[in-house]
């Protein structure tokens, strides 16, 4: 049903528009407030700017005033580019198959961004624009061939910073605008990599820091004694919420976190669903508190196996939550009921989700293990482990180890921090001192191509299962 007359959609902000769901406008400025080091100063500058992180699965906005450097507003948005497929191999695949796929691609992402900064700057003009992604989505935007990220060994195609005017790509509402594609580290370590890199460098500081870019294309850095590592896991899209049977975004509806309340026997879960009301999906975060409290109490398995209900009774597991095992999905396949069912539309988590987010912690847990061998620093010795991507601060340090996506370590360490990607773009936006030192450490930081090493497969499939149960 569209909008009464006079009434802007909370999306795009259009009086004629029928109640799309391009894209959120946040709410809570909390969720995408950038926080800046102490001693940084933007460069005084005339007009507006916004910071983009483009990710395979979620798309951030970030509006400045770039006089002072003052934040004045944020939209996530979804990457319109999952027609051709959800992953950013698939992405590649698609456009490296045709001249008239690559452009297909670069115009639906162009349009899409255009019409996010449309909506974010309310009639204000926009001047300058940062752009931090991974390889595959700085390539497409910029219009480049994706050919060298086709076959290992991998690489990108641009050096450093790319300037262009807005309507040189495209553009329309942002063709004014000085378009700053941010450097790339290599291979599918993008741009992003090096906005969270510039950002946990400038906050910390220190060696032995582990970073985390949890998304589709993950991505790991690890600040070493004499160098600093970045290495691209590809997790798939599960912990954004995509190839999930009941997946969705971080939008309102979706559960977000799953506790154990009450005392045994009794105990049961409880979803907490964004928004307050009731729960019509499960979002990348959602997803993993609920594996976690779920592999906690032995209801799955290390191998991912959801046990019957006989046999979890049999175990001593709460009575209550042996009653949402059901053995009534699609082929008899068995599934766990998370939310609802009687007045409620039922929220369900199946074997293939459990599959997919294994697929993902896998990747990313395995390329830790590679990096930290690399340096030679043992998991022990990490000063601090940042975790970030479109959902970062939703995460708690008990769920993410609880499913050993990280290594175990003092929960203490663990900072969880909402996309310091789209803050270090936005460092950039406000300082050309920040996007020349972004050049110089693109050149410097050690790329591991994870397909190239020999024990990466073996190291994967043994961190695809989950630490062990309490109830045995």
């Amino acid at each position: 049903m569209g909008n009464k007359a006079g009434r802007r959609c909370a999306g795009c902000r259009k009086e004629s528009c029928n109640g799309c769901s391009l894209f959120n406008r946040i709410q809570n400025p909390k969720d995408r407030e950038v926080i800046f080091p102490e001693d940084f100063v933007p460069d005084p500058r005339q007009g507006f700017g916004i910071a983009f992180d483009v990710g395979t699965t979620t798309l951030a906005a970030l509006l400045f005033d770039l006089t002072d450097g003052h934040q004045l507003g944020a939209l996530t948005g979804v990457n319109p580019g999952r027609f051709a497929g959800a992953d950013v191999i698939s992405r590649i695949t698609y456009a490296a198959g045709s001249e008239e796929n690559a452009k297909r691609l670069q115009g639906t992402l162009i349009r899409r961004l255009d019409e996010m900064a449309e909506a974010l700057a309310d009639g204000k003009e926009i001047s300058r624009v940062t752009v931090a992604g991974n390889t595959a989505m700085c390539e497409s935007l910029l219009g480049m061939s994706v050919e060298g990220l086709c076959r290992a060994p991998f690489h990108k195609d641009y050096q450093g910073c790319c300037s262009k005017k807005g309507e040189e790509l495209g553009f329309s509402f942002l063709k004014a605008a000085e378009i700053l594609v941010l450097p790339s580290i290599d291979g599918y370590v993008g741009a992003d990599a090096l906005s969270v890199y510039t950002w946990v460098k400038a906050m910390d500081g220190r060696k032995k820091i582990l970073a985390v870019d949890i998304g589709t294309n993950g991505e790991v850095l690890l600040f070493g004694e004499d160098r600093d590592f970045a290495c691209s896991a590809a997790a798939g899209p599960a912990l954004e919420g995509a190839a999930v049977l009941q997946g969705m975004g971080a939008v309102e509806g979706a559960i977000r976190k799953v506790a154990l309340t009450g005392r045994f026997p009794m105990q049961d879960l409880a979803c907490q669903v964004i928004g307050g009301g009731e729960a019509k999906g499960i979002c990348g975060s959602g997803l993993i508190s609920a594996l976690s409290q779920l592999v906690r109490i032995g209801v799955i398995d290390e191998s991912g196996y959801i046990r019957n209900a006989k046999e979890l009774r049999r175990m001593g597991v709460p009575v209550r939550i042996c009653q949402r095992v059901r053995e009534d999905g699609e082929a008899g396949e068995r599934r766990i009921l998370l939310s609802g069912e009687v007045l409620q539309k039922p929220v369900f988590l199946t074997a293939s989700d459990i599959r997919q987010l294994q697929l993902a912690k896998g990747a990313i847990r395995a390329g830790i293990e590679t990096l930290l061998q690399k340096a030679q620093i043992p998991a022990k010795e990490l000063r601090r482990i940042y975790l970030t991507g479109s959902f970062g601060n939703s995460l708690s340090a008990e769920d993410v180890t609880g499913i050993g996506l990280l290594p175990e370590t003092e929960k203490e360490k663990i900072t969880s921090v909402s996309s310091c990607a789209g803050m270090g773009a936005a460092m950039a936006l406000l300082s050309g001192q920040v996007q020349r030192k972004m050049e110089e450490d693109a050149e410097k930081i050690c790329h591991v191509e994870l397909a190239g090493e020999p024990d990466f497969q073996e190291r994967f499939l043994k961190e695809m299962n989950f630490p062990g149960n309490e109830v045995h």
